[in-house]
């Protein structure tokens, strides 16, 4: 998670090792309201905003890799898919920098993680509907910054699945 937020693999690995260091000391807080995981997930989470707020501007997803947490390419496919994925990589990571950081929080829990909704709100400390609502504008946010390569996304955007 820490990883998929920052963009960087040592930048996430301080920021793993920080939320183990807050998690070690205000271990003694925990009450045990909800699951262990999210609660540590939580800590992890506030660490990746305290980072992104004091390195603003400094977020660099291009840096990522197939092979640190994303679908690794299929050595199976021909060059041409090969090629087309690693573009559709590359563009997907690029589109993740432009969005708003509380909008990429639950892209990447949610889509990339597997989050619940009803993890997500007891993570995020949000209700539920409100997880629901900023994250159907997070994918609308992220298929808008996406559609000029249509090609390599073919989805359609939450209005045309729903029918609007």
């Amino acid at each position: 998670m820490c990883l998929r937020m920052l963009g960087n693999d040592q930048d996430a690995q301080d920021c793993v090792q920080e939320a183990m260091l807050r998690a070690f000391r205000a271990f003694d807080s925990f009450r045990g309201d909800s699951a262990f995981s999210t609660w540590l997930i939580r800590i992890a989470m506030n660490c990746c905003n305290d980072f992104l707020r004091s390195k603003k501007n400094v977020l660099s997803l291009d840096g990522l890799q197939a092979d640190a947490g994303f679908e690794p390419v299929d050595r199976g496919k021909g060059t041409y898919q090969q090629l087309e994925q690693k573009e559709r990589i590359r563009l997907l990571h690029a589109a993740l920098k432009q969005l708003k950081d509380e909008y990429r929080q639950l892209i990447v829990l949610r889509d990339m993680q597997g989050m619940s909704y009803e993890e997500l709100a007891e993570t995020l400390n949000l209700s539920l509907g409100t997880v629901k609502s900023r994250l159907n504008r997070a994918r609308n946010e992220l298929s808008k910054i996406l559609q000029d390569h249509a090609e390599l996304f073919p989805f359609r955007s939450v209005q045309e699945r729903e029918g609007r």
